[in-house]
C-alpha cells in the first residue's frame, strides 16, 4: 500500500517538476545613448539557451530550469558584458538589462593601386591611350613616329634627299577617328 502511495504522489509531482521551468526577459540598450540595439546576443553560458533582440532591444529566453545561471549579451562594435549569480526561480520572470559601451574597431590603413591591364579585352580595336609615360620609353622621334605605333595608322616614306619625310594614311575613312588621333 505505501508503494502505491509513493508512486501516486510521484506520478502526480512529476508534471509540476518537468513544467518547474523560469524565464529570463530584458533589454538591450547603448549605454551612451541609450538607443535600443537590434539583433544584440544574449545567451545563457554554458547552456544553448539564447535570444536575439527584437526592434525595441527586448528579449526573452524561456524553459530556464530553476537555479543561478550567468547570462552574456554581446553585439557587433560593443564590448560583450557577462553578468552572473542570476537567479532563475520557478514560474517567475527575471529582468535582467544590459547596457553596453561602444568598442573603437581600428584598422591599418588600407592602400589601393589601380593599374589599367596592358591589354583591355573589349578596347583592343577600339582606342588607343598613349600617356606620356609610355611616350618617354618609346625608342622613337616625332609625333608622327609615335602616331605610327598605333593600330590602323601606316607610314609611307618618300625619299627626299637624305631625309625621310613621311606621309600619313589611315586605315579607316572616319573623319571623326583621324580628328581623335590627331589631338
Amino acid at each position: 500500500m505505501i508503494k502505491r502511495i509513493t508512486m501516486l504522489l510521484l506520478f502526480l509531482s512529476l508534471p509540476s517538476l518537468l513544467l518547474a521551468q523560469g524565464r529570463i526577459k530584458g533589454k538591450v540598450t547603448d549605454l551612451q545613448t541609450g538607443e535600443p540595439l537590434i539583433g544584440a546576443n544574449v545567451l545563457v553560458v554554458g547552456t544553448s539557451y539564447g535570444a536575439a533582440t527584437d526592434v525595441n532591444g527586448e528579449y526573452l529566453i524561456i524553459n530556464l530550469s530553476a537555479g543561478t545561471v550567468e547570462v552574456k549579451c554581446s553585439y557587433i562594435g560593443y564590448q560583450a558584458i557577462t553578468i552572473s549569480d542570476i537567479r532563475v526561480t520557478t514560474g517567475l520572470t527575471t529582468e535582467v538589462n544590459f547596457q553596453l559601451p561602444a568598442e573603437g574597431v581600428s584598422v591599418e590603413d588600407v592602400i589601393v593601386i589601380a593599374e589599367r591591364p596592358l591589354i583591355q579585352k573589349d578596347n583592343t580595336n577600339k582606342i588607343r591611350t598613349t600617356t606620356s609615360d609610355d611616350i618617354d620609353v618609346l625608342p622613337v622621334r616625332g609625333v608622327d613616329n609615335i602616331i605610327s605605333l598605333t593600330a590602323g595608322v601606316v607610314q609611307e616614306a618618300e625619299a627626299i634627299s637624305s631625309e625621310a619625310a613621311g606621309r600619313m594614311k589611315l586605315a579607316s575613312t572616319s573623319k571623326a577617328q583621324i580628328l581623335k588621333i590627331l589631338s
